[in-house]
């Protein structure tokens, strides 16, 4: 008994790749074993020629079939790339499977599941590797919803010709991909502009002596020889300007309302949601109009972005509101945390029917210029007016724009739209994998 039972653990002992994955060998028949052992002994103790024709068949394929999976299990492995960072809502996101056996025996078959809880629906393949071969297979992800996914852990399991073992392999190496909320153009909301000390005029002169440290570009006809940057032209080997900044092009600071109390809708149809939507395309048509974009929302936890116009400033603030949910942290809260100074514009953006934050950010502007954009949570099945929050609005001089519910379902028609172009083009093979196929292809 007590070598069977050592032969057991031996069987299913474990063992671990190059690459990292853990694998385990199972046998699927335990009383296989222990039958040849026991034709072993009916023929030494009765010399029956029959129990050794027994014994040699049922030893030997237990014997292969051992071999064939502890050399599938040393030299098996499964590899996969995502070839996006980040994509948008509706995007298609490619990635890449690698099956590779470097054993002598081939796979008959083999099961890859993907066991990462935010992947819909699962990924689950199955196929066959032939000997010291691999099979790639060139797979598109689309995600409906803004968040941050997980790609793996991914799960092996394959068999032997006989059914006798099998194998379970582990793969712990994960990949992540930032899914970011669609974005709309927004032009028809006018930004107001302020100017020094909240006056809508500039000084003469004053767009000459302020220079934005962050505001390089390539050179425009027209642009003045004396804004030329010449030690970045020579460094990218074409003409680059400064980007000047005036009392006119002001920082925007945009606050998104987060509070669970004054948020109306579920899911993908919310206040929430068309809130996130509209700060992600206020604050992309900010930076594309090369100003200082920052970002204040407080969610399980606070974002607090400076407001900057480099190239990293559109990951991050993409990057918080993909992330973001909704908090307990009213939006007078957050103008309390951080003013708006001179040069700064706030953009509020909020579905609240409470008007107590109106005077809070009339107090906090210093100078500086605010404007409101109300989400109407109406839209969204609640009985919220924001009646009061309009009167004092105006009564504090403070500009407003309406936001409908109709908004959100033009961003994501957008993105659909998008992903139809992409598509397309994915097709032309400019930018993406071919599409998911029904069979695996075999790239030797």
């Amino acid at each position: 008994m007590i070598g069977i039972k050592n032969l057991m653990k031996l069987i299913n002992k474990k063992s671990s790749t190059n690459s990292g994955q853990q694998s385990k060998l199972h046998l699927k028949l335990p009383l296989l074993p222990i039958l040849a052992i026991i034709l072993g002994i009916l023929y030494i103790l009765t010399s029956f020629r029959g129990w050794l024709i027994f014994f040699i068949g049922i030893g030997g394929a237990w014997l292969i079939a051992w071999i064939w999976m502890r050399s599938i299990q040393r030299n098996l492995s499964v590899e996969r790339k995502i070839h996006l960072a980040w994509a948008t809502v509706g995007e298609s996101v490619p990635e890449q499977v690698k099956l590779t056996n470097h054993s002598w025996l081939p796979a008959v078959w083999v099961e890859i599941t993907d066991d990462s809880p935010t992947l819909h629906p699962p990924l689950r393949m199955v196929s066959d590797v032939a000997r010291q071969a691999y099979r790639t297979r060139n797979l598109n992800h689309r995600f409906k919803r803004r968040g941050l996914y997980k790609l793996g852990p991914t799960h092996l399991r394959c068999g032997d010709p006989l059914g006798i073992y099998t194998i379970s392999m582990d793969d712990p190496h994960t990949s992540t991909i930032l899914i970011t909320p669609p974005v709309l153009p927004l032009t028809q909301l006018k930004i107001p502009t302020g100017g020094w000390m909240g006056d809508e005029r500039y000084r003469q002169g004053f767009i000459e002596r302020n220079i934005s440290p962050a505001g390089l570009r390539n050179y425009v006809p027209g642009d003045s020889l004396r804004r030329i940057h010449w030690p970045a032209s020579a460094h990218f080997d074409t003409l680059i300007v400064r980007q000047l900044e005036s009392a006119t092009r002001r920082d925007w600071w945009i606050f998104v309302d987060l509070n669970q109390a004054d948020q109306a809708g579920e899911g993908e149809h919310s206040t929430l949601e068309l809130s996130i939507v509209v700060a992600a395309s206020l604050a992309l048509r900010g930076l594309s109009e090369y100003r200082k974009v920052g970002l204040v929302l407080a969610g399980p936890q606070f974002v607090w972005l400076k407001p900057s116009a480099d190239m990293l400033q559109r990951w991050r603030i993409l990057r918080a509101l993909a992330m973001a949910k909704a908090g307990n942290h009213p939006l007078q809260d957050l103008l309390l945390h951080k003013p708006v100074g001179r040069a700064g514009t706030a953009i509020l953006i909020t579905p609240s029917g409470n008007s107590t934050w109106v005077a809070t950010a009339n107090q906090q502007r210093k100078g500086g210029s605010s404007m409101a954009v109300l989400v109407d949570p109406a839209d969204f099945g609640a009985r919220v007016s924001q009646s009061t929050v309009i009167s004092a609005l105006s009564q504090n001089h403070i500009p407003y724009a309406h936001i409908r519910g109709s908004l959100l379902e033009e961003a994501y028609s957008a993105s659909n739209l998008a992903r139809h172009r992409q598509i397309t083009s994915a097709q032309a093979g400019k930018r993406y994998l071919q599409q998911e196929r029904p069979n695996w292809l075999n790239m030797e």
